[in-house]
């Protein structure tokens, strides 16, 4: 892959905009301060912290994004925007890559340093929101509004000491306002310059201020939609490649070879072509399917949000406050129809071994070559085109209320207590056939008047025969019988989470460089979640893998402290000098006992240069799916086994253990060696994706060390330069099964990882090669070792351009991540991955980029805005061995 330089000038490829402001608080375009007029360096609260004070005065790095930066880009979705920044990797669920997921179609997420979804801890106004996936902990951020935020702030490094689980990679804090005063509304609508991928939106906000000033109450909606882009669109993705698919709407016949069991030679298959007429041979270029045409590359996305905050002063020192967030969004998936064949097909454990020679669907042709051939079974492989749809439709709504006080005691000491509950609700629907419907719809005889069910118990229950032969070939009565009249493979989920939390902040005394200020809260939080899939999913019946409900909670209570002290101030080589520090501890009903801190301070020798620097130890307590969900059935890739090759004269350990084992010794005592069949054994292994309800915390150490330059000669011009360094240890990891199989071997059958295996017998129902490998199960441990480290670059300049005899005022922005390490040890003793410079692949951490830059400018004049943005991502390779680094980007 070449290095990318994308620009965005808004409003690009038909771009229309329609803002109205009437009596709003704020206009949308941002001017740069006057001349001389210095940055806003109000106390606040920014994440990473709970003790007020400056953004860059904080000894932990914080990303700022304002609403204007927003509104500017003509941002629809929020975390469009921000995965375009530097320090945000590839998200675990966008909508590029839900295309392909059986449920979370659509679905955002945002993935700190390439750690991991579950690794980056969202917030909204400093608290926590519910999990948008299921069993899950990473949020949805199709949930957050645009217009009525006030500022996204983004940490990176641990921050569990001060916000809890899950802040291993970071923190992001969306800001709502809630002070809006005014109505605002917003039209917009694009396309590319190809003439698709169309989104339009539409939004309002109106907020009043009311009893003397004493309150305020602000409502949002917004409705938007994305009409999604096809593969087929775009050059790069239209046909598939290297090759099209041999699974074909027409159907392909095997005489001598059947693709479920052997493997396929092209000499003696049949297909038809595109005149419907049967023909032999096979050309793919011709033939063969193009599943691209029928997929998206981003899924569409509709959707539609409503917020609503507010709060009052009871008194000068007690506040009621309130927010309320609800959100439905509605998205699907494209796939071509599936691709199926007699293995498909399964009664009671038993596959379809192919047509019988009596299916009278079976042309002439085709049945005199069987004939000639011995052959009393015709393999076949078809798409179900015409016979159902299995394209994903996902609904989900989300809602969240919090009501709490808060207030403040001798002007000085400020607390706040609060309830916090959220709720999202996920149903898919998808198109599917019945496992043991096909089976008794493709043993088809002849009859008295024509082809019909070989099985009279089916026959009696509905069961007409399908025709796999040629375009459009299925009846009505087939279809109808085959997908039990149009079933759909069901997938229900609710997530459920309850937060009561309380905070107490201020200061409790004054040394001579300042104020000891401290914050220290309690909280309670319940999380729950369940998933149902349709009965006949569980019962591995449908045309997809067999998947499990799961059910699951925990409870956990904390406590935190923290505590800012200042050492230095106004003195030679210390216009400040200070020490931070964060504890926090954590009981879990599923883990036990949990620790997280930090430690951290900066200097300022003089006011222009600022040194900071944070240790931290932050930890992530296993989710619900880790813990509790039930077993999946999976169909791994690749699998090798290093009994494989052995014979009665292979000496050493392995192969003596190899030969213990009843299945292989059968073989090797009939064919002198034990071997795979690529397609009917290798092809076919399976396995279960288990939960460990015995799992323990993550533990993660991390290291910030920056500069802060901010030149007292130039005004509103800030630079940060900050080095991260995070390493992960006993992070949970899937075991790989090809570590478990090697394991078990090398330990000569003693190690544990061995009851995850389980080996054909001597005699199986199954058709199979005695001792090869059938299942391999898998489990999540606390194992992996995980290693990030970069440089992150930040700079800000705002100013007009009256001093120079120009009109207006410009703003750049400009944020740069230089990535050195990212990689990962599944496991002890397995190879290391090196994910710097790699796409991403199973198992890896996600696209490494070596350099990621976003740069944005404008220019403002009389209200008017023009904007310009650039987004650079270097050189990066798609495949790279276990041990590579790329060259590329270097």
């Amino acid at each position: 892959m070449t290095s990318k330089f994308k620009t965005k000038l808004l409003c690009k490829s038909a771009c229309i905009s329609a803002l109205m402001f009437m009596g709003a608080a704020s206009a949308n375009a941002q001017e740069a301060p006057a001349e001389g007029e210095d940055v806003n360096t109000d106390m606040i609260i920014v994440t990473g912290s709970r003790i007020a004070r400056p953004e860059l005065e904080s000894a932990t790095p914080v990303q700022v994004l304002s609403n204007t930066d927003l509104l500017n880009q003509g941002t629809v979705n929020v975390a469009d925007t921000l995965n375009e920044l530097p320090a945000l990797g590839t998200p675990g669920y966008n909508r590029a890559n839900t295309n392909f997921a059986t449920s979370g179609n659509g679905v955002s997420t945002l993935n700190l340093r390439n750690l991991d979804d579950n690794r980056t801890l969202v917030l909204l106004n400093g608290r926590r929101i519910v999990a948008g996936i299921p069993s899950n902990s990473a949020v949805d951020i199709n949930v957050i509004p645009t217009d009525l935020l006030k500022s996204t702030e983004i940490i990176t490094g641990g921050a569990s000491a001060v916000y809890g689980s899950e802040a291993i990679a970071g923190v992001v804090n969306f800001v709502l306002r809630d002070d809006f005063e005014g109505l605002r509304l917003r039209a917009q609508s694009g396309i590319t310059d190809k003439g698709d991928n169309q989104r339009s939106m539409l939004s309002g906000t109106f907020g009043v201020n009311f009893a003397e000033d004493r309150g305020n109450f602000a409502i949002s909606g917004q409705y938007d939609k994305d009409q999604g882009l096809r593969s087929r669109n775009r050059a790069i993705s239209a046909v598939d490649r290297p090759f099209r698919s041999s699974y074909t709407p027409q159907g392909r016949f095997f005489i001598d070879d059947n693709p479920a069991t052997e493997d396929v030679d092209e000499s003696t298959s049949y297909t038809y072509g595109q005149d419907g007429n049967l023909k032999e041979g096979y050309v793919s270029a011709v033939d063969g399917f193009n599943r691209n045409g029928e997929r998206y590359i981003a899924v569409p996305l509709e959707r539609y949000l409503g917020t609503a905050i507010g709060h009052f002063d009871v008194t000068d020192s007690i506040t009621v406050f309130g927010e309320g967030s609800y959100s439905k969004t509605k998205s699907r998936s494209r796939l071509e129809p599936y691709a199926f064949d007699n293995s498909d097909a399964e009664l009671d454990g038993e596959i379809l071994p192919g047509l019988s020679i009596d299916n009278p669907f079976i042309p002439t042709t085709i049945r005199n070559a069987m004939l000639a051939a011995g052959q009393d079974v015709l393999g076949f492989t078809k798409r179900s085109n015409g016979v159902f749809d299995r394209s994903n439709k996902s609904d989900r709504e989300f809602y969240r209320i919090v009501a709490g006080l808060r207030g403040s005691v001798d002007d000085n000491w400020k607390w706040e207590a609060y309830y916090n509950y959220g709720q999202t609700k996920e149903k898919t629907r998808s198109g599917t056939a019945l496992r043991d419907r096909l089976y008794h719809a493709l043993n088809a005889v002849a009859g008295p008047n024509g082809p019909i069910c070989a099985d009279a118990d089916a026959r009696a229950a509905g069961c007409a025969p399908l025709n796999v032969f040629g375009f459009n070939s299925a009846s009505a009565a087939a279809i109808n019988y085959v997908t039990a009249n149009g079933i759909e493979a069901t997938y229900d989920a609710k997530v459920q989470q309850e937060v009561m939390a309380a905070n107490l902040t201020g200061t409790v005394f004054t040394l001579p460089a300042g104020d000891v200020k401290i914050s220290t809260g309690l909280e309670r939080r319940i999380e729950k979640s369940r998933e149902d899939y349709d009965a006949a999913t569980q019962a591995g019946n449908t045309l997809s893998n067999a998947l499990s409900n799961t059910v699951g909670r925990y409870k956990v209570w904390e406590a935190y402290g923290e505590a800012l002290v200042p050492i230095l101030a106004d003195r030679p080589f210390f216009d400040y000098l200070g020490v931070e520090a964060a504890v926090r501890y954590a009981d879990y009903s599923s883990v036990g006992s949990v620790w997280s801190w930090k430690v951290g301070g900066d200097w300022a020798p003089i006011p222009d240069v600022r040194f900071r620097a944070v240790y931290s130890v932050a930890t992530r307590a296993p989710n619900i799916e880790e813990l509790y969900a039930g077993a999946n059935q999976d169909f791994p890739n690749g699998l090798t086994d290093p009994c494989e090759g052995v014979t009665a004269a292979t000496a050493g350990d392995v192969a003596n253990y190899c030969r213990s084992l009843p299945g292989i010794a059968a073989q090797i005592a009939q064919a002198g060696v034990f071997n795979y069949d690529d397609n009917l054994d290798r092809q076919s292994i399976e396995g279960l994706d288990r939960s460990n309800p015995n799992l323990g915390p993550e533990k993660a150490k991390t290291l910030t060390l920056g500069t802060v330059f901010t030149p007292q000669f130039l005004r509103n011009f800030s630079l940060t330069v900050d080095f991260f360094d995070i390493k992960i240890n006993k992070a949970i990891t899937q075991v790989p099964r090809q570590f478990i199989i090697n394991q078990c071997t090398s330990s000569l059958g003693a190690s544990d990882l061995c009851d995850l295996i389980v080996r054909e017998g001597v005699t199986t129902p199954r058709p199979r090669t005695p001792g090869t490998i059938f299942q391999v199960d898998t489990l999540p441990i606390n194992a992996a070792s995980i290693k990030t480290r970069g440089i992150d670059v930040g700079l800000n300049y705002s100013s007009a351009l009256q001093p120079i005899g120009l009109p207006g005022s410009i703003d750049l922005k400009v944020a740069y991540t230089y990535l050195d390490k990212l990689q990962q040890t599944p496991v002890p003793g397995d190879s290391v991955q090196n994910n710097r410079g790699q796409l991403d692949g199973d198992g890896r951490l996600g696209a490494g980029f070596k350099h990621r830059a976003n740069i944005s400018t404008s220019y403002s004049i009389d209200g008017v805005t023009f904007f310009v943005k650039a987004n650079y991502l270097s050189a990066i390779k798609d495949t790279l061995g276990p041990d590579e680094d790329s060259p590329l980007g270097d």
